[in-house]
């Protein structure tokens, strides 16, 4: 992990838009990247007085893409059937805001300055693989896939692996060593205090 984390503060180069409307998970994926590449670059949020505005847009965008729910309860493996509803509605809450800050630091935050090759899709019934990869301008390149389900009629982001390495999975193991250790009451606090740390 400690490889990869210094790796993803390169960045990206994405070719034309397609329509996401075309059903594809690697369209999904694709669409979501652009999206977000256009607000990073769009001179009407550029400066640090606008960093806030940007970061809400990222994160609206981020939040429509990811199914935020599903990604929580993986993350809490068989924690997750001892919370309340409204436990689990909070927690998927803070869940994701500390996933799209992850994910925008490793990876969406690199966008303007690499290229990012698409590699291929797997699908799998409901559930689909979508390989990319990093390159950056001295041609190192850097494996991310993008795991995707299919719950109802569009394709929904469930997963960034890294170099190998799960943003959930990895996650679900920070999570059930302090729940273990300690509580899910603790791990809430711990993670409400990464929040404003960030």
């Amino acid at each position: 992990m400690r490889r990869w984390v210094g790796i993803l503060g390169l960045v990206l180069l994405l070719p034309g838009s397609v329509r996401a409307s075309d059903g594809k998970p690697g369209d999904r994926v694709r669409d979501t990247l652009e999206s977000a590449l256009r607000i990073l670059n769009d001179p009407a949020l550029q400066g640090p007085e606008k960093k806030q505005a940007r970061t809400q847009q990222v994160r609206k965008l981020i939040a429509s893409r990811f199914n935020y729910a599903e990604m929580a309860e993986r993350s809490l493996d068989s924690h997750w059937v001892k919370l309340t509803p409204e436990q689990r509605q909070a927690f998927v809450a803070l869940f994701g805001e500390l996933f799209e800050r992850s994910y925008s630091r490793l990876v969406l935050n690199s966008l303007p300055d690499q290229q990012i090759v698409y590699a291929g899709e797997t699908v799998n019934g409901t559930r689909a693989v979508v390989k990319t990869v990093m390159v950056d301008k001295r041609g190192d390149r850097l494996p991310v896939d993008y795991q995707l389900r299919r719950p109802k009629a569009q394709w929904q982001l469930s997963d960034v692996v890294i170099d190998g390495v799960s943003i959930v999975n990895n996650y679900q193991s920070q999570f059930n060593k302090i729940i273990q250790t300690s509580s899910f009451d603790d791990l809430v606090k711990k993670m409400r205090i990464k929040r404003e740390e960030e």
